[in-house]
């Protein structure tokens, strides 16, 4: 098992979770990556991503697990070759089994463009959003786990998992604290973390250590 690091950038924001999950065997078949097929009645290649990013946000931080006798560093090189510079690989890991990164991650950072400020959420964060159709209302401040300053710039650590809270679904609330004209490409992942026996840990570290 291969699970490459790679980034979402530029027009590759725009790419939803599903059509990365419908364009990625036809990559990895132009990349010459031999992967390993599921048993039974309707057999699927073994790969397997982290949890969805919202349309429009970049990221230097999304994982994608593959199935395969290849070294790493090979499959690297080839995955590489085959797709543009906005969604290229930066790190790879070899892991003995699926880390299931989907049930796994449980927080990522988020920078935004705006300058830091502290934020105070003993109040509450109240968010407002359209879902199904619908108006919806409500309190998100036990899902904002952190938020401090990176090179000057306001960055927030987000639950992600069972309690998932995205990002664009903050701006409004943020644009009016902050006095700010925050748009939903104004955000970028940096990191994603997991529960590792109770411990939060960066992704990075948790795959160099399950490599071991």
């Amino acid at each position: 098992m291969v699970v490459l690091k790679h980034v979402k950038r530029d027009s590759a924001c725009f790419i939803s979770h599903i059509d990365m999950l419908r364009h990625v065997s036809r990559i990895l078949r132009r990349a010459g990556i031999p992967v390993k097929f599921s048993q039974g009645f309707n057999p699927h290649a073994l790969v397997f991503f982290s949890p969805p990013l919202a349309v429009g946000v970049s990221s230097d931080s999304e994982y994608l697990a593959i199935d395969t006798d290849m070294p790493k560093d090979e499959v690297m090189e080839r995955y590489n070759r085959a797709v543009p510079y906005t969604i290229s690989a930066e790190k790879a890991f070899a892991c003995e089994k699926n880390p299931n990164l989907q049930a796994k991650i449980i927080a990522a950072d988020y920078i935004f463009d705006v300058a830091f400020a502290p934020l105070d959420f003993s109040g509450g964060f109240e968010i407002e959003y359209t879902k199904k159709g619908e108006t919806v209302k409500e309190n998100v401040s036990d899902r904002i786990i952190n938020a401090f300053d990176v090179d000057g710039k306001l960055c927030m650590r987000l639950a992600n998992g069972n309690s998932s809270l995205r990002p664009d679904r903050i701006l409004g609330e943020l644009n009016r604290r902050l006095g700010s004209d925050l748009r939903v490409t104004d955000v970028k992942k940096i990191a994603q973390y997991v529960d590792d026996s109770g411990l939060t840990v960066a992704v990075d570290e948790f795959l160099t250590e399950s490599s071991k």
